[in-house]
């Protein structure tokens, strides 16, 4: 399902009203109801199990290579309410992977400590400033918005199903988060570089759980163009920000003093 996120009310948001968002948000947390879990049978365990705990384990961060590079940004940007924003944008990634690992330990499935793809990710953004930080970030949760939807159609699980709901309800406005603070950055041939990162993210992912985007209707083919779309969409909000940035900036020549 491609998701039109460059219409999202969100989109006109600066980061105290991010500050606010995420804050309501807290209060709206699901709770998991496993009354009418029937059980998965094993072929279905095997199915889902393995993309979840790597997915569980991703969701799960302290954030501190981030929450640094957040300061710096406000700093630099004059961007007071961001670092807050960051800090609670981590605490409700941390609420997702609470929400994997209640599932998980539910069926009694252990949690993974480290996955390959995972260390790679954080491999790549430590360090590098905000921008890759973000860039880093926003490739995972479009690939989420992929994943959660192939995974709530793959199980007749009601539970993992409203786990599924949950984390669309909250990637959406995550990836306009990043793709805002996106547009702070000035360098050019950014574009380039975020698509590379979203065709390797997305094949990687693809070769990891394939069976699993298989059974929610995800081909190869589709896989790609759905990310590439909201990748598209991530853009269109970047492009924005930096057009109403440059307007407001911008002196016409015959005023000028």
């Amino acid at each position: 399902m491609i998701h039109r996120i460059s219409r999202s009310r969100y989109c006109d948001y600066d980061y105290e009203q991010w500050v606010k968002y995420f804050q309501e948000n807290a209060g709206r947390r699901l709770q998991i109801d496993f009354s009418e879990e029937a059980g998965l049978s094993p072929e279905e365990k095997q199915l889902i199990f393995p993309s979840m705990t790597a997915f569980q384990r991703g969701e799960q961060s302290e954030g501190t290579s981030l929450q640094r590079a957040a300061q710096r940004f406000a700093r630099e940007q004059e961007e007071p309410f961001y670092p807050e924003a960051v800090r609670l944008f981590i605490q409700e990634e941390n609420m997702h992977s609470a929400y994997l690992a209640q599932y998980l330990a539910h069926y009694g499935v252990e949690r993974r400590k480290s996955i390959f793809l995972d260390r790679l990710f954080r491999k790549f953004r430590r360090g590098q400033g905000i921008y890759t930080e973000a860039a880093v970030l926003v490739t995972a949760e479009m690939i989420a918005l992929s994943y959660y939807t192939a995974l709530g159609k793959a199980t007749k699980s009601e539970a993992l199903k409203s786990i599924c709901r949950q984390m669309l309800h909250d990637e959406l406005p995550h990836i306009v988060f990043q793709s805002y603070t996106l547009g702070h950055d000035r360098t050019l041939g950014k574009g380039l570089k975020r698509s590379l990162l979203m065709s390797v993210s997305s094949v990687a992912v693809w070769l990891a759980y394939s069976n699993l985007l298989r059974a929610g209707g995800y081909g190869l083919i589709r896989f790609l163009i759905e990310n590439h779309m909201h990748l598209m969409e991530s853009k269109i909000i970047a492009s924005r920000y930096r057009l109403r940035h440059n307007s407001r900036n911008t002196v016409p020549a015959g005023i000028r003093t």
